[in-house]
């Protein structure tokens, strides 16, 4: 008993000797953590200062060679130096040093041109046109409800001159006289391929939709055929419209053709695609520290059918993606050629005074890992025979979704 009695007693001097520090060694203690603290904060800020010195070491060593560059040429160049252009070229020199053919500096009218380009919206006239053996332009295409078609301007009408410059004589001038802002207006001399008259044509420049989309309904088939011929902006509507007419002429299945597409706008391929894929995150990029952030998802509606894609050498990029996401997710049978092996993907960014396109990342779906320089190989090998009177590839296609259509009827 005394044992224990004497033991708590012990305990009870313990506690507070532990407690009754003087004022001196709370001071004392509040220094020396001081003093911690401010030799972490040192070394930490020494090492950050360390590594600014490194950066700008690195950097005069640049501006200096850069320097002696410049004054090399200011003293020898038989001409003024334009800086403007120097500064330009400085900047997409920096761009192109890193090695990537996708990777590019652009301008302010190069940023801007890009932008229409992916959006799929251009301002023109609405001709498409290739030199003759004359030395004038054919026309090949004319978009339907443009300016030229409204004008009565017909496929193989022939472009003479605009705003009277001879195609003839100054072939690039005259076409570049084509371009201009909306509502402006151009003249056009053109030869009416039917009845070879010439005649003047006054158009006002408009606001046009580039067509990346065109379908035909197989009716002896019931197979709906679509042509994609890019990606862009304006393809998502053209592509939904063209699907859902083929549904209601009575398509029982598709054929998706991505043949010599290069691909474009990723956020145009989730679109379109997903009314035909399951729930879920299905693509991801991965970044150079191997994160994953999810590029391609879809909700839980869709629709269940036979789908063939063709692809050829040329099918790239976001096309890729589309034959890809389409046959791991929704069965889809690829027929063709092998496609070109691109699995990489770029984003734009605004700079003062004009932009850059970096690749960011490489991409892969959910089942199938990156393809980058490897591409896709067919389900059903088809190689174009350019001789053959019909598309081969095209009726290899055929062939293929009506197999797919019979082992779909119970």
């Amino acid at each position: 008993m005394s044992l224990a009695v004497s033991g708590i007693v012990s305990i009870r001097k313990a506690v507070p000797v532990m407690l009754k520090f003087s004022v001196g060694t709370v001071l004392s203690l509040m220094a020396l953590t001081a003093a911690a603290t401010f030799v972490i904060t040192l070394s930490a800020s020494e090492h950050a200062f360390n590594q600014k010195i490194t950066q700008l070491d690195r950097l005069a060593d640049k501006y200096e060679r850069l320097d002696e560059l410049d004054a090399k040429v200011r003293e020898v160049f038989y001409q003024d130096v334009p800086d403007d252009d120097v500064l330009e070229g400085m900047l997409a020199g920096y761009v192109s040093g890193l090695g990537d053919k996708y990777s590019v500096y652009r301008s302010n009218e190069a940023l801007t041109a890009y932008h229409d380009n992916t959006s799929g919206v251009y301002t023109g006239i609405g001709i498409s046109i290739r030199q003759n053996n004359e030395g004038f332009a054919e026309i090949v295409d004319v978009t339907e409800n443009s300016p030229a078609q409204k004008k009565g301007i017909e496929i193989g009408d022939v472009l003479l001159e605009v705003e009277g410059v001879s195609l003839k004589a100054s072939y690039q001038e005259a076409i570049n006289l084509i371009g201009g802002e909306v509502g402006t207006s151009v003249t056009l001399r053109i030869r009416k391929q039917d009845s070879n008259t010439e005649k003047k044509i006054a158009l006002v420049r408009s606001q046009l939709d580039e067509i990346t989309v065109q379908s035909a309904y197989l009716p002896d088939e019931q197979i709906g055929y679509i042509y994609i011929s890019k990606f862009r902006s304006v393809t998502v509507s053209q592509f939904e419209s063209a699907r859902q007419d083929l549904l209601k002429q009575g398509a029982k299945a598709f054929i998706f053709d991505v043949r010599n597409n290069g691909g474009g706008v990723l956020s145009a391929l989730e679109r379109m695609t997903d009314p035909m894929l399951p729930e879920g995150e299905l693509a991801f990029s991965y970044d150079r520290d191997g994160n994953a952030n999810p590029i391609l998802t879809s909700d839980a509606h869709f629709e269940q059918m036979p789908y063939v894609v063709l692809v050829n050498g040329n099918t790239a990029s976001a096309s890729e993606l589309f034959a890809c996401v389409l046959r791991d997710y929704a069965d889809a049978v690829l027929v063709g050629e092998k496609t070109f092996g691109k699995g990489i993907m770029q984003a734009t960014f605004d700079l003062s005074g004009g932009g850059v396109t970096l690749t960011t990342a490489t991409y892969a779906t959910g089942k199938t890992e990156c393809y980058h320089e490897i591409g896709l190989e067919p389900d059903v090998p088809a190689i174009y025979d350019s001789e053959a009177e019909h598309d081969n590839q095209l009726a290899a296609a055929i062939e293929t979704a009506k197999e797919l259509m019979k082992k779909q009827d119970p």
